[in-house]
């Protein structure tokens, strides 16, 4: 089916593939060098205020995209990421050392990111059809988990000791991927004629639609529910990992504690869904979309429950296997269902707004780390199933919704 892709989308999951490579190989090893040049402190609240500005930038993203098109989007944003890379590369090299500048450039970096990410989504749904589109996203998802795992690996190795080359070697990248954009990717998106310049005004009139849509947002809200759980890896999970490990515990002979069993779980999460993500895609297309999808939220909340339920290091395998079969069962459809909630001329300004899922996500985990001392594990695991029951019944609500959608529309046909 690959072979069958609109070049656009092959185009585009290439791009994607480098570009997420080289930020996990650099951006989340930065926290660690703004912590050794500035404090904890202070690099908490700077990458806190990069986080903010890059959602910021993304609702002008969004707008721009669906106002001059996706292509003149990402020419700008991809010279612009160039730039700033040269110029941290610069900041880190044997001429000089500036890691106030080199801050500077990271958080235009993240902006510029931040921008272009709307317009780079917006393409997967522009170029691709109902009937290609849960293979789409399920070839996107397995390229990213692989650009993570060999990002990370690269960054764990070179960063400390060689940030320059890391940097210079982005920097290729990325004018890599701006050759690419210029030379063969072709904006199938024609933008309204005769639009005005973006202001204030338009901007909020145009996310005050978005936001008032009561279909998508159940469909975010269900989202932030599904994606927070996945997030607990590294929250509250991760403190009770290390909490309730203390001290190690045997299998097949080797020890584990804590910060280790977290790290075997993740490493069996990310094996599972690269082996695994297209034999689950194909397993499951004779079956009823809706059907899949709720079995896999149904999987994904109890295989999180189990790693609360029990200190068993075998539960725990197990458990993270039955999340990892409800996410390959759920993701796809729940990435292929936003493209039929989307007004076409705003599509880039709701796929802007629907960044707020990770962030909510990222709200929840950050809570309940702060609540460790108060929910104990059991009642976190009930939480976990209320959270897969909530997102199942707002799944409902905007299936309900477009099926009478559908009916309304061939009645009037």
């Amino acid at each position: 089916m690959f072979h069958s892709l609109h070049p656009n989308l092959k185009i585009r999951i290439t791009i994607n593939f480098i570009q997420k490579l080289t930020q996990t190989a650099i951006f989340p090893f930065m926290t660690i060098y703004f912590a050794q040049q500035f404090g904890v402190t202070l690099a908490g609240v700077l990458i806190l205020m990069t986080t903010v500005l890059s959602f910021i930038g993304s609702l002008y993203g969004g707008a721009w995209s669906d106002q001059y098109g996706r292509k003149r989007v990402l020419v700008s944003g991809e010279h612009l990421r160039l730039l700033s890379l040269v110029a941290m590369a610069f900041c880190n090299s044997a001429f000089l050392t500036a890691p106030t500048l080199t801050f500077v450039f990271f958080l235009m970096n993240n902006i510029v990111s931040g921008i272009v990410t709307p317009a780079n989504e917006a393409i997967l749904i522009d170029d691709s059809t109902s009937d290609n589109r849960k293979f789409l996203y399920a070839l996107s998802y397995w390229t990213l988990n692989i650009s993570i795992v060999v990002g990370s690996i690269a960054g764990g190795f070179l960063f400390q000791a060689h940030l320059f080359d890391l940097l210079v070697g982005a920097a290729l990248a990325s004018f890599g991927c701006l050759l690419l954009i210029r030379m063969r990717l072709n904006d199938t998106y024609r933008p309204q004629s005769g639009t005005s310049p973006l202001s204030w005004r338009g901007l909020y009139h145009g996310y005050a639609i978005v936001f008032r849509d009561r279909l998508f947002t159940a469909y975010l809200i269900a989202g932030v529910l599904t994606l927070s759980l996945e997030l607990q890896l590294t929250h509250y999970l991760a403190v009770h990992f290390v909490d309730t490990f203390t001290t190690p515990q045997l299998l097949f002979g080797v020890p584990f504690e804590g910060t280790m069993l977290l790290g075997v779980l993740r490493s069996e999460n990310t094996v599972l869904v690269l082996l695994f993500s297209f034999l689950v895609l194909k397993w499951t297309n004779p079956f009823n979309e809706r059907s899949v999808l709720y079995t896999g939220v149904v999987l994904f909340s109890g295989g999180f429950a189990m790693l609360l339920v029990s200190d068993s290091i075998v539960i725990m395998l197990l458990g993270t296997f039955v999340f990892t079969l409800g996410e390959l069962l759920y993701v796809p459809i729940h990435q292929a269902l936003l493209a039929r909630l989307m007004d076409e001329s705003r599509r880039s300004q709701y796929l802007a707004v629907n960044g707020l899922r990770y962030r909510g996500a990222l709200l929840i985990g950050a809570v309940s780390v702060s609540l460790y001392g108060w929910i104990p594990p059991f009642m976190m695991a009930v939480v976990y199933i209320t959270f897969g029951a909530t997102a199942i019944w707002l799944y409902q609500k905007v299936y309900r919704s477009l099926f009478i959608q559908s009916m309304e529309s061939e009645q009037v046909g």
